[in-house]
């Protein structure tokens, strides 16, 4: 199923235009976040780390990587929530060559859970379909979403199995809750995505995980983009900074809270008791500096998807961050 930008961008306005806001102060900066679900947004008012801030916020909710770029692209939003390899894809398919001058987004905080128990990203496959190595994926339907590192974990594990897009059926979807959908109902054998919305599969024992996303050496971020207008604001870059150096306050009231984030999830977002304790535990993360550790794991994923032809050309991957932020995020006290 395919979505165009355009829809998306219409859909990324009326999402911005909706989600609730009261300018509280005509003077006060205001900050647009956009988010894939309310869960983050929803934690992160519970832990009151925005309590006494300085700027406006409001948040808008837009499912999926490719609607978080049309918000951004469109202004609805300032800041958007992906994944670190979203703006990889991005660049290597635009049709202007990004530069250190006009790039117009930027990644400013990426986040992860490092308990190895709690992947990220995973390739699964339905028990029933009998793949038991990354060869017996040839000729099978295998469901994903585009952008984001949902897409690169269904290419990279591709590309491990030596495989090309045609030895396979791929059923690419609008985002991860519509290819875990396809996946739980038996119409794709493999799925690449967050395991969140299979877990139950993967519980009962009717679907196995293959493959993590940290054997392919995926970092596997969630991370906040920025556009570049923003950036330049002095006013909204120290918005943004103030809000991130909340977010990493609130991430350790997350880690001591997790009773409390379950019941959020169950609340908020109505979730079985079962699926919240899963999703509250593999959602504590802390942020991780961009730094050029970062870039060396990123840089190596954009010239593979350059030489598998997934991207148009070589790209530079630091032209996609700003190291600005690290010290709102990582090293604030």
């Amino acid at each position: 199923m395919a979505v165009s930008r355009r829809r998306l961008m219409t859909l990324a306005g009326a999402a911005a235009l909706a989600a609730p806001y009261v300018r509280a102060d005509e003077r006060k900066v205001r900050l647009i976040v956009g988010t894939q679900d309310i869960a983050l947004q929803e934690t992160v008012n519970a832990s009151k780390v925005l309590d006494g801030s300085p700027f406006d916020l409001q948040w808008a909710t837009l499912p999926g990587p490719a609607a978080q770029l049309s918000g951004l692209y469109s202004k609805a939003i300032d800041v958007g929530l992906m994944g670190d390899t979203s703006l990889i894809i991005e660049q290597g398919r635009a049709r202007t060559d990004w530069t250190g001058s006009n790039q117009p987004l930027q990644i400013v905080a990426g986040w992860r859970n490092l308990d190895r128990a709690y992947p990220p990203i995973i390739t699964a496959v339905r028990t029933a379909a009998n793949i038991n190595t990354l060869a017996d994926l040839r000729g099978k339907t295998w469901a994903f979403n585009f952008g984001g590192f949902n897409y690169l974990q269904y290419v990279l594990t591709r590309i491990k199995a030596g495989l090309k897009v045609s030895d396979i059926v791929p059923v690419q979807l609008v985002d991860t809750n519509a290819a875990a959908a396809a996946f739980n109902s038996g119409r794709a054998d493999v799925f690449s995505g967050g395991p969140g919305p299979i877990i139950e599969a993967l519980n009962k024992g009717t679907a196995r995980i293959l493959i993590i996303s940290d054997d392919l050496d995926i970092p596997s971020l969630g991370v906040f983009t920025a556009r570049a207008d923003v950036l330049r604001d002095d006013a909204k870059s120290q918005a943004l900074a103030d809000f991130l150096n909340r977010v990493r306050l609130h991430w350790t009231w997350y880690a001591n809270n997790l009773g409390a984030v379950e019941r959020i999830l169950v609340e908020k977002l109505k979730q079985t008791p079962d699926k919240a304790k899963y999703y509250a535990a593999s959602g504590a993360s802390v942020f991780r500096p961009l730094d050029d550790d970062l870039m060396r794991h990123e840089q190596r994923i954009a010239d593979v998807l350059f030489e598998s032809k997934d991207i148009n050309k070589k790209i530079d991957v630091n032209i996609e961050f700003s190291r600005r932020f690290n010290q709102a995020t990582v090293q604030a006290s």
